[in-house]
């Protein structure tokens, strides 16, 4: 009984593994053993799941710098708009002359 429930979930899990490394294009051994484990419901999986069928989306470009530039731009104006500041409590080190 433990042994068909353990055969069921390993052709299960096998046959989901082959079809998403399918899907995704990838190839190797982990592909191969999982076709095989899954014998013989991946057959049907290798004739209807195109190779790399999965849609690739590329990550949002990196905007460290237009953050860093608001940010500078967020103090510039808020030290402008509080007025002078004494000397010793200033941050204009911080604050670059191209703003």
């Amino acid at each position: 009984m433990v042994e068909e429930v353990v055969a069921a979930a390993v052709w299960a899990v096998s046959n989901l593994v082959y079809f998403d490394l399918r899907r995704k294009g990838v190839r190797g051994f982990s592909r191969f053993l999982a076709f095989w484990m899954g014998n013989p419901t991946t057959w049907v999986s290798l004739f209807v799941v195109q190779e790399g069928s999965q849609p690739v989306f590329e990550p949002p470009p990196d905007d460290e710098a237009l953050l860093l530039q608001e940010v500078r731009q967020d103090r510039l104006l808020r030290e402008r708009s509080e007025g002078p500041r004494p000397i010793d409590e200033s941050d204009h080190e911080a604050v670059t002359r191209e703003l």
